[in-house]
């Protein structure tokens, strides 16, 4: 079942000599001394993205031409040979790479950066541009620390000589994303908050578009080698079945099986579903042979509840059982795990699929009433792909305890797994520092069977969490990565002189967090209108401490760097949008509580939004993002006690 594409087992080398035999000589005293050359009849993203940054670094423009111009080449120039080209066969076995990993050498004068870029299949993966991130990285010193128009870092080398040089990398990960919801999803919404604040949604859409944001998410490697379906799957069924097939559809609380588009709920125990799903999915596959996995996850939300027939209910765990018990007309709740009866759903299809499809996989959520691991189950099917909708907090070690309980569970029934976080949307953009507490659940994700991820969402609030999406990227590729030297590394890139009062804040920082953790149910999304409990953490003492390292940082930079020092400002607005949010919530809660009136929470109100709306097209705090989680808590009624 396992092949070379989905291997789970891959390389992490890096050498370097220290005693080079001969230097290989890109650009000396500002002049290009040699050329990048690409395979014949192809253009090469990986090549001029190459050229660009030597350039920039530089001032140099290295020319690029294709293999088969070589002679018009001087002949002592250098050569940069960039993916597979022929002259590569001899120095790089390709075969012998994992998609997506890639070498980096030096041999004599010439060097080659060559990776996997294509799958059996023809899926176009990006092991040359990852080769040529990494060169730019460690050799020519880039950083992306950051979307936006000072993520960037690129120190001045009017020379780029280079010692004798071996690397090679292979991504341990199939599949290594952070969605870039800045650049799409949720779109409503957010038209109508900034239509509220008077915002110019074109400008909005300039400001964050796909061209400005992306190219982070790119450098960082944020890729994969694999397509892979694993959503909500089922919308459309009512439509497509419920003359035909009504009895595959969940059994309602009325007694009916009358389901409403497009959020359907299905009747997971009826055999015809499975036969009827099965097939779908074989046609999916076989119509596209890049897709590695198609989705058989149920569909979230909407109006139908859950299954009630009495075949489903007796699927359910005997947790399940006792709840129905007590209450025999209960439709649905947080305490009736419902995990049983989908895993045995999911794997009814998925035997079927592997019948006609061996080699090919199944995406699954464990999520919701059925995130919690099966009970009666001894195993899940092999060719299944199970996404755990999990370690979406870090500020509260109850529920990152519980997940990393479930999720040791979940491995030791199912052959593969990937990790689906909500963990960037929260918590309501506050400053947070989790780094180190992310890099043990990486090890431990990945020494328990993690595959790939998809983390939700990456919206943007570089000013308050950079350092968090920083180094969850850097984890993804290499997850058994230490994390001091990634903070270290980022502080110096990012704050120049002011290093070490930004390390010294983002110590702090960690520490006020945990401290947040470490109190229970603290995280906004289990407390409805109570989010104020979180912002209550960020005492005047505690910002003031914070601000006074962000203070020692502007005055070291001073003006020797305009980009540190925006970067400063970054995390300075940052700190000012906490206690802003802070008083606005803590306003409300007064109301809710009976201590204060609604002219002064309208007042407070007031203030705040006219400083949320100044921070509309601000790279520090995504307000767009975060103001829709921070208005569930400005209700005024009292909260029933």
């Amino acid at each position: 079942m396992m092949n070379r594409v989905l291997s789970p087992i891959c390389l992490m080398i890096a050498l370097s000599t220290a005693a080079p035999t001969r230097a290989a000589t890109l650009v000396e005293n500002g002049q290009a001394k040699a050329a990048i050359v690409i395979p014949a009849g192809q253009e090469s993203a990986a090549a001029q993205e190459l050229q660009h940054y030597l350039e920039k670094a530089s001032g140099a423009s290295l020319a690029i031409l294709p293999e088969h111009k070589l002679a018009e080449l001087p002949a002592e120039s250098g050569r940069v040979f960039v993916g597979p080209c022929r002259a590569a066969d001899s120095i790089v076995d390709l075969q012998q790479l994992q998609l997506e990993g890639f070498v980096i050498k030096t041999v004599g004068n010439d060097l080659f950066i060559v990776g996997r870029d294509e799958t059996d299949a023809g899926l176009p993966v990006d092991g040359t541009l990852y080769g040529v991130c990494e060169f730019l990285e460690r050799f020519v010193g880039v950083r992306w620390l950051m979307a936006g128009p000072v993520g960037e870092v690129v120190p001045t080398r009017a020379t780029i000589k280079l010692a004798e040089i071996h690397v090679c990398q292979e991504p341990l990960l199939w599949q290594r994303r952070i969605r870039n919801s800045k650049a799409g999803g949720h779109t409503d919404r957010i038209e109508a908050i900034l239509k509220e604040w008077n915002v110019p949604l074109d400008q909005w859409r300039t400001t964050f578009s796909r061209e400005q944001t992306e190219p982070w998410f790119c450098h960082q490697r944020l890729g994969g080698r694999v397509k892979l379906s694993y959503g909500h799957s089922y919308g459309g069924w009512w439509n497509r079945y419920h003359e035909t097939h009504p009895e595959i559809f969940a059994l309602q609380p009325d007694g009916t099986r009358v389901n409403t588009p497009e959020r359907e709920r299905l009747c997971v125990s009826n055999p015809t579903l499975w036969d009827l799903v099965a097939q779908d999915r074989i046609r999916q596959l076989r119509a596209d042979p890049n897709l590695t996995a198609a989705s058989i996850s149920p569909n979230d939300g909407g109006a139908n509840k859950f299954c009630c027939c009495e075949r489903c209910r007796a699927w359910d765990s005997r947790q399940a059982q006792e709840v129905y018990r007590n209450n025999p007309g209960i439709e649905q709740g947080p305490d009736i795990p419902l995990t049983d009866r989908y895993f045995r759903f999911y794997n009814e299809v998925a035997r079927r699929v592997k019948q006609e499809l061996p080699d090919r996989y199944l995406g699954c959520y464990a999520y919701s009433l059925y995130r919690t691991p099966p009970v009666a189950l001894d195993h899940l099917e092999d060719n299944l792909i199970v996404g755990y909708v999990g370690f979406s907090s870090y500020v509260d070690d109850q529920v990152r305890t519980s997940n990393r309980e479930e999720w040791l569970q979940s491995s030791k029934l199912a052959k593969q797994l990937f990790l689906r976080p909500n963990l960037l949307w929260g918590p309501l953009g506050l400053p947070v520092n989790y780094v180190h507490k992310l890099g043990e659940d990486m090890r431990f994700l990945a020494d328990h069977g993690m595959r790939a991820t998809d983390y939700d969402g990456g919206i943007g609030n570089w000013g308050t969490q950079g350092l968090n999406y920083y180094v969850l990227a850097r984890l993804l590729w290499d997850p058994y990565q230490e994390v001091e030297p990634i903070v270290d590394d980022y502080c110096r890139a990012a704050y120049g002189p002011g290093a070490d009062a930004m390390k010294d804040y983002y110590q702090r920082l960690e520490q006020l967090t945990d401290e947040i953790a470490a109190q229970p149910r603290l995280d906004p999304a289990r407390r409805g209108t109570d989010v104020n409990l979180l912002t209550d953490c960020f005492t005047e003492s505690a910002l003031a401490e914070l601000e006074r390292c962000v203070e020692q940082a502007v005055s070291a930079v001073g003006s020797t760097d305009p980009a540190a020092a925006e970067r400063v400002r970054m995390v300075e607005t940052g700190l000012e949008y906490a206690r802003r949010t802070r008083d606005l919530l803590a306003a409300a809660a007064a109301v809710r509580d009976g201590k204060s009136d609604r002219a002064r929470f309208e007042k407070v109100r007031a203030e705040t939004l006219a400083f949320y709306q100044t921070l509309a097209l601000s790279w520090a705090v995504s307000i767009d993002h975060n103001y829709s989680y921070v208005r569930r808590g400005l209700g005024l009624k009292p909260n029933p006690r």
